[in-house]
């Protein structure tokens, strides 16, 4: 009796809803996990795809892995989505990333009664948290729990192995012209103080603040790491004095592992901790 009342259910249970509280604190709700999805960033698409690549259904034209999304629609740019486009997708739940370019279009969505679920993780902390998130509203908690576990393991070890360490000085570049570096309010910014470094620009009130060649020279980084090419650097070689530039440590940071806030992160992250630890020895 008790196991043909359970069948009767499984349909109502599979269609029960769902809800979840994105990044900017908004609570949203679905009637029932999320079939059609779309992801308008690169990571997003990485968290939702290890979850669910099946439910993706159109992703942003940087969104390249895995290999699965590379045939997907394209219906936004980092700048601009495509709203028509978009629609006619049928999506039950669209992943952001929310930058000033995209708000106006997201609150179009919005008002079309779209779902949007805004990611914006800084940490592998807050990678588990999204793969959470997103797995209760696509009906997927056990493998979300799973994955989530997994992050937060690897990145409780990286802090205790390194947090305590001897800081080590280093530059971040992610712009040669004008040149640019990294606060902590960026995830790979997070990243360096995670993995024991102090750097010029950590506390500066911009993501991405200009940089002072005055202000890099007096710091003397031991360390200089770019997200471009290596050679993106080579307008420090004027100044041998450098300790990164006299001991030949400038190092390129060009994988989507580094600057992809998704569940390769804290890969990413393992890597720029052993590059500032050689500097220790």
């Amino acid at each position: 009796m008790r196991f043909a009342v359970l069948l009767a259910l499984l349909p109502a249970m599979a269609l029960a809803a769902v809800q979840a509280k994105d990044d900017n604190g908004t609570l949203v709700e679905l009637p029932q996990p999320a079939q059609r999805v779309i992801t308008l960033a690169p990571h997003a698409t990485e968290l939702v795809a290890a979850l669910k690549p099946e439910a993706i259904v159109a992703v942003d034209t940087a969104s390249d892995y895995p290999e699965s999304v590379k045939k997907l629609p394209k219906v936004a740019t980092f700048q601009s989505l495509n709203i028509e486009a978009i629609l006619a997708a049928r999506p039950d739940l669209v992943v952001v990333w929310e930058s000033q370019a995209v708000s106006q279009s997201i609150s179009q969505l919005q008002r079309q009664h779209i779902p949007v679920f805004v990611s914006r993780p800084q940490t592998p902390q807050d990678v588990a948290s999204s793969l959470r998130r997103l797995g209760a509203l696509l009906g997927q908690d056990a493998r979300a729990d799973e994955l989530a576990s997994a992050q937060e393991a690897r990145y409780r070890q990286l802090l205790a192995q390194y947090q305590h360490a001897r800081p080590v000085r280093v530059y971040l570049q992610v712009s040669e012209n004008p040149p640019l570096s990294l606060s902590r309010r960026s995830f790979l910014g997070q990243m360096l103080a995670d993995c024991g470094a102090t750097s010029p620009y950590a506390n500066a009130r911009a993501e991405a603040p200009q940089v002072s060649t005055e202000a890099v020279l007096a710091f003397a980084p031991e360390l200089m790491l770019t997200t471009g090419e290596r050679k993106t650097l080579d307008m420090w070689k004027a100044w041998p004095q450098i300790p990164a530039i006299k001991a030949n440590r400038l190092v390129s940071l060009r994988s989507d592992q580094y600057v992809r806030p998704g569940p390769r992160m804290i890969e990413g992250m393992q890597k720029v901790c052993e590059q500032i630890d050689a500097v220790r020895h």
